[in-house]
């Protein structure tokens, strides 16, 4: 067993000084390049998921799959379907039409909920809950 345990040990040691020696040369903006490609390349896979599971629901429908078709009438699907259009229309537009310059995601809910509200103020909200649901109330209120 301890032969075992010596050639992990050396894999080991030569896994973290291989890691050590290829991040000693890199830039802390290289390393950001590095992890934004990383999140784009899960997000793309991500998308063309979704893209090719949509398709393929559309694709049997059209063909008058019948399973597919009363699947589609389940109540509680429609909740998961108006959630995920939902979620898309909000990635669609911040991917779409938000610049880098825009800090939107300090100041909106940004939760998917359409809202777009301002987060409330933490300490406002335990100090004055009344002042602040007040103000909501205003808020909510059409104007004339």
């Amino acid at each position: 067993m301890s032969r075992y345990n010596k050639i992990l040990n050396n894999i080991k040691e030569l896994i973290n000084t291989t890691n050590i020696k290829s991040n000693e040369h890199e830039s802390p903006e290289v390393e950001l390049m590095e992890y934004k490609q990383d999140f784009l390349n899960m997000n793309i896979g991500s998308l063309r998921a979704i893209m090719q599971h949509a398709a393929s629901i559309l694709k049997a429908v059209e063909s008058n799959d019948e399973m597919v078709k009363n699947n589609l009438t389940e109540s509680w699907l429609q909740g998961k379907i108006a959630i995920t259009e939902d979620y898309m229309r909000t990635i669609h537009d911040f991917v779409k039409y938000v610049s880098d310059d825009d800090d939107t995601t300090t100041t909106t809910a940004g939760c998917g909920c359409g809202g777009n509200k301002k987060k409330p103020n933490v300490e406002t909200t335990k100090a004055e809950p009344e002042q602040t649901q007040q103000q909501s109330q205003k808020e909510e209120k059409p104007q004339s």
